[in-house]
């Protein structure tokens, strides 16, 4: 007798690490509608392979940008992947222009280097 076979499809779920304080300082000053929207953004990011592409960006040094648009706002979160599970959110801002500024970028590569030299303390 055969035995019918089901196909499991498994997704790595990732984890979202924050840090220091910045996505915290950011994500507190968003509307409720807001949070909602990155809230959905991020687990979409997190379960992996189903973020559609156009929310995400990657700009250098392994920064990557995870772009969310809200009412009158662009809203940006910078990060970086640890490993293969772990998303670690850098730094967030309302972006204005249609570039990303420079500075926020070497803001991120900056704490990226101090996340690495502090994990490699541990």
């Amino acid at each position: 007798m055969l035995c019918n076979q089901t196909t499991l499809t498994i997704f790595a779920v990732k984890r979202i690490l924050a840090y220091k304080n910045y996505f915290k300082d950011f994500y507190d000053t968003l509307s409720r509608k807001e949070k909602d929207k990155v809230d959905r953004i991020l687990v979409l990011l997190q379960s992996g392979d189903r973020t559609p592409a156009h929310y995400i960006r990657y700009l250098t040094q392994g920064i990557y940008e995870l772009r969310i648009s809200v009412p009158n706002k662009e809203l940006r979160f910078l990060f970086i992947y640890d490993g293969g599970q772990i998303i670690l959110l850098l730094n967030c801002f309302a972006k204005k222009r249609q570039k990303t500024p420079q500075a926020e970028i070497e803001k991120a590569i900056r704490l990226k280097h101090e996340y690495h030299e502090t994990k490699g303390r541990k």
